[in-house]
């Protein structure tokens, strides 16, 4: 039986073409964006990943739960809450209230 892959590459090898168009990329370790150097996903990041997942909100949540367990590897120090804010929640669709 060979070992699980780490969250890491699981979440990264499963890049697919809608991601393709996607300039604001993660820099690993720091999970900084290559192109603006915010914290990743930016604002143009999660603006253009949520572009790339139009059709399916649900793989992108689920994509990004992958990379918010990676995130949680190469960045013990964040709270997890504040990680799981900057990579999930913004990708819950918004509900009237």
């Amino acid at each position: 039986m060979s070992p699980r892959p780490a969250p890491a590459a699981r979440a990264f090898s499963g890049l697919d073409e809608r991601m393709s168009g996607v300039d604001h990329q993660p820099h690993r370790p720091s999970w900084e964006c290559r192109a603006c150097y915010e914290p990743w996903p930016c604002a143009a990041g999660q603006v253009q990943l949520a572009e790339a997942y139009r059709d399916d909100r649900a793989a992108l949540s689920v994509y990004m739960g992958e990379l918010y367990a990676a995130a949680q590897e190469d960045l013990p120090e964040f709270p997890p809450r504040l990680l799981y804010t900057q990579f999930v929640a913004w990708t819950r669709p918004l509900t009237a209230r």
